[in-house]
């Protein structure tokens, strides 16, 4: 999901999921549990709850809380007055379906065999991590979401949530998401799978595959950040001209992507990544529009106005970023089109970030404001689509 989140953990509330849990692809689990971090709480009315969906390699702890206090993933924009108000908002974080978070997935125990699922476990797609959350909402016995909000992976599976549970939620906020996957991220997500997958499937070797993890998380940082922030962050600082690496140099730049690649081999489970990398890129939000007649994998026939028809929302916010290379803004005015296309009254803005594809986590100063605005529970929404604005980041803000 990001070049830079903060550490994960794993101290998520397990929800049961319905057993056995039907996969879209036609696969089953049995004794499936969705992690969920809840921060706040439901009003009188019950009619606050907002369901967050993260990024790919995110778990649910997205902001810190007393039974944890270490910082979240959105720790900036969680909180009283910040983007996610808890003086109005209770908001419902969900590890996805098929991470290593909390909820089921491949490093979890197969209950038919007693050992981890790995390549053993079912396929997985965007619309099974949508019903995961939808079945965790259930679970707490919330009948009506305020909201629903994702980035990146989020985003999908936001609209795909959307487009499965009609009426579910009121409001949707997509950030850097899409309808499909483009050919550039499938290239470069094909890629990082091959290289994982043939550690994994070549004996799985403990180092080789920590090391495919390391050259898999090196090619997806730089999909997520921009060669912008890049320079301005290291240049071509170095310590020394030549120091014995295998690249043959000592660059800082390379010092932080081992950093970060490290970090991320040591945290996230290999066959999780493969798997939720390969759900985003089978992901088509026009095959909610196919007649049952065609298959899930027949596209060719499926329109985009039929799927999107099915949306009961009330207003959606569609946030991209110019710099955004891996769901490029191209995608949310897509997104903002179809909306529209639907009667749906929907808001559209464009933002300039160095920090490009993790904007999200790093521009609070962008975000707050947004998400404030348009999550207020006082006030009546616009009945009118609104056109799109841009607005443009001061600089960076953080470090990665």
């Amino acid at each position: 999901m990001s070049a830079h989140p903060p550490e994960n953990h794993c101290a998520a509330r397990h929800l049961p999921l319905p057993s056995p849990f039907r996969l879209t692809a036609g696969g089953t689990l049995i004794g499936a549990e969705a992690g969920v971090e809840i921060y706040g709480a439901l009003n009188t009315r019950r009619d606050n709850a907002v369901l967050l969906f993260t990024g790919l390699s995110a778990s649910a702890h997205a902001a810190a809380h007393p039974n944890d206090s270490s910082p979240g993933w959105w720790e900036h924009m969680i909180g009283k007055d910040k983007g996610l108000d808890l003086d109005q908002l209770c908001v419902i974080c969900v590890n996805s379906l098929g991470s290593c978070f909390g909820s089921t997935g491949p490093a979890s125990i197969d209950p038919a065999t007693g050992v981890k699922y790995g390549a053993t476990f079912p396929e997985l797609r965007v619309e099974d991590i949508a019903s995961a959350g939808q079945a965790a909402v259930r679970a707490l016995g919330i009948t009506q979401l305020y909201a629903v909000i994702g980035a990146s992976l989020g985003g999908m599976t936001a609209l795909a949530h959307a487009v499965l549970f009609p009426g579910a939620a009121k409001r949707l906020v997509t950030i850097s998401g899409a309808l499909n996957a483009s050919t550039s991220a499938i290239a470069t997500r094909s890629l990082q799978r091959e290289i994982v997958g043939t550690a994994l499937r070549q004996g799985g070797d403990p180092a080789s595959v920590t090391n495919a993890m390391r050259f898999a998380r090196k090619v997806g940082v730089l999909s997520y950040v921009g060669g912008e922030l890049l320079s301005k962050r290291f240049g071509r600082d170095q310590t020394e001209p030549s120091a014995g690496r295998l690249s043959g140099t000592q660059f800082e730049v390379e010092h932080w992507l081992d950093h970060l690649a490290d970090k991320f081999a040591a945290q996230f489970d290999p066959w999780a990544y493969w798997y939720l990398s390969r759900a985003m890129d089978l992901f088509d939000f026009s095959v909610h529009g196919k007649t049952p007649e065609q298959t899930l994998h027949d596209t060719g026939t499926a329109h985009l106005s039929q799927a999107v028809a099915k949306l009961r929302l009330e207003h959606c916010l569609v946030i991209g970023v110019h710099e955004d290379t891996l769901f490029p803004l191209a995608q949310q005015r897509d997104i903002a089109t179809a909306l529209r296309g639907a009667g749906i009254a929907t808001t559209l803005v464009e933002l300039h970030s160095p920090y490009g594809h993790d904007a999200f986590l790093t521009e609070t100063e962008l975000f707050t404001p947004l998400l404030r605005d348009f999550l207020k529970l006082t006030g009546a929404p616009t009945t009118r689509a609104a056109s799109a604005t841009t607005r443009t980041s001061p600089g960076p803000t953080s470090s990665p």
